[in-house]
């Protein structure tokens, strides 16, 4: 009977150390994970500008932060090269922006910054996110697979989609 039970403490224990390794990386795309930390933790950050041209070169940033218990904070950068930079925010559902995190973590983007670069069109692109040890994964055009423009734009059209008017907030 000392020997079952010992044969069971000891799966249980090893059991009980695999879902706490494996818990840190399952929960960094977990909206949930990030409910306590202080407001304007950085989620997510999706940016792009154009490259090639003569002028300043226009770009387009989108932010998610950490807000409260119930949203997270969208804020939209523009700046056309030659215009101003304009900033929007947004409060957004937590629900929302898990949909974002959920983008992020489909496009397998964490593994990016290990594979060779492509060539850019056009276009320079960066995506900044928590890596679920403390600190943060950036990956670029760069070092984008071959579909990778495709895949920062989903990330950009699930970002975007928060940006509802009724969203937005004084800033």
């Amino acid at each position: 009977m000392k020997k079952f039970f010992r044969s069971l403490t000891l799966i249980t224990a090893v059991i009980l150390m695999f879902s706490l390794f494996s818990c840190g990386k399952s929960r960094q795309f977990d909206i949930a994970a990030y409910k306590d930390r202080a407001p304007k933790t950085l989620l997510v950050d999706y940016y792009e500008r154009t490259v090639g041209t003569p002028m300043q070169q226009p770009f387009y940033e989108l932010v998610l932060y950490t807000y409260s218990d119930t949203h997270a904070l969208l804020e939209e950068y523009t700046e056309g090269g030659t215009e101003d930079e304009t900033v929007t925010s947004y409060l957004v559902p937590l629900a929302e922006a898990q949909n974002i995190l959920t983008s992020v973590k489909a496009t397998g983007m964490a593994s990016w910054n290990r594979k060779s670069g492509t060539a850019i069109c056009g276009r320079a692109y960066v995506c900044k996110f928590p890596d679920g040890e403390g600190g943060y994964t950036r990956v670029t055009s760069d070092n984008m697979p071959e579909n990778g423009s495709a895949l920062f734009g989903e990330i950009k059209v699930a970002m975007r989609s928060c940006c509802k008017d009724e969203y937005a907030v004084g800033n």
